[in-house]
């Protein structure tokens, strides 16, 4: 979907929201800190919207003024959400808590780690954590939001498809996992996948994971020769959920894409230009640059938490040569990203 508010002169907003349906209707849910204040349907016509054809009526448009809101000009702290999925469309903080950055934080672990997310952003006035869940227009658009100095993206992304932001005030952050150990929490959110629904997956993941839901669904993950057996007759549709994601996630615009041995310099390259760069064999590094970044205590910046079950596993997956085969691009980034991390730089 697209949004953006075109302006907030303290006692009027407005604002567009164009649904992904043709002909849905799109409406917004205004609240602040007590609550919901207001539901609105989007009644503002759009001539553009409707002669580029991403909508059939136009009306996606909102307007707020003292009808919809009262006391709107008082109201330091304020949200305009989507009704439908909830997503953060525009939000007022109050200036004096606001951070001037732009900050996108790639996600490396197929578990989020919300808690992070959930710290960082406290101050920024707009934030979308697990991009991913919305698909690649919406996540494309927070990173369009021009007017707006205070932004904070996370999600498991495709950073090829965002790097030009990079050139315009974003500054990137990544705690990178551990090869074997990433491979072994996959292989455990697959096995979980196939009995409950996973809330933190969106749709476009669940469509992908599905046939390795299946396929992992009775493996043991206490068990080399379970593995062993899994990963050796795991089709291709199942084996490219497993191979080498974080490279994929620096080099690839498509999730269809595979990668080379040569993508790992361009990887290497794409992760030169964050602004910090911590790995999980030594997160205090992490903690240190983000604190410096975001001017918060070291010791407050939760970090995503390492399961017993999943290092063991992660153990039984390095004896397997089907395992590393998979991961092998991933190993050799995974190698030099460790070195240049003991020297402070990075070098492809």
């Amino acid at each position: 979907m697209l949004f953006n508010v075109e302006r907030d002169l303290g006692d009027l907003i407005e604002g567009y929201l164009i649904p992904d349906g043709f002909s849905d209707h799109p409406s917004i849910i205004v609240s602040g800190i007590e609550g919901i204040l207001a539901r609105l349907t989007c009644d503002q016509y759009r001539e553009a919207v409707v002669e580029s054809g991403r909508h059939g009526t136009g009306l996606v448009g909102f307007r707020i003024d003292n009808s919809v809101v009262a006391d709107l000009a008082q109201r330091e702290i304020l949200g305009v959400h989507d009704a439908k999925s909830g997503l953060l469309i525009y939000r007022r903080i109050p200036a004096s808590n606001r951070k001037s950055l732009k900050i996108v934080r790639l996600e490396t672990q197929i578990v989020p780690a919300t808690r992070l997310d959930r710290f960082c952003s406290e101050g920024f006035q707009y934030e979308l954590h697990s991009a991913e869940r919305f698909g690649h227009e919406t996540t494309l658009q927070a990173f369009h939001l021009d007017t707006l100095d205070s932004v904070y993206i996370s999600g498991r992304l495709l950073l090829k498809n965002y790097e030009a932001f990079l050139d315009r005030g974003f500054q990137a952050v990544a705690l990178l996992t551990e090869p074997y150990y990433e491979m072994a929490a996959r292989i455990f959110v697959l096995k979980k996948m196939a009995r409950v629904p996973l809330s933190f997956l969106g749709d476009r993941d669940r469509l992908i994971l599905t046939p390795a839901a299946e396929h992992f669904a009775d493996v043991d993950l206490h068990s080399e020769a379970s593995l062993k057996s899994a990963l050796k007759k795991a089709p291709p549709k199942v084996r490219s959920v497993l191979t080498s994601p974080m490279t994929r996630q620096l080099v690839c615009t498509t999730p269809e894409q595979f990668v080379t041995k040569a993508d790992v310099a361009a990887a290497i390259e794409l992760l030169s230009r964050f602004t910090v760069v911590g790995h999980d064999s030594e997160p205090s590094l992490f903690q240190f640059g983000v604190a410096e970044l975001l001017g918060r205590p070291a010791e407050d910046i939760p970090l995503p938490t390492r399961h017993r079950v999943l290092e063991e596993a992660a153990v039984r997956l390095r004896e397997i040569p089907a395992a590393e085969s998979l991961v092998e691009h991933d190993l050799i980034f995974d190698h030099y990203v460790r070195q240049a991390l003991r020297v402070g730089s990075f070098e492809s």
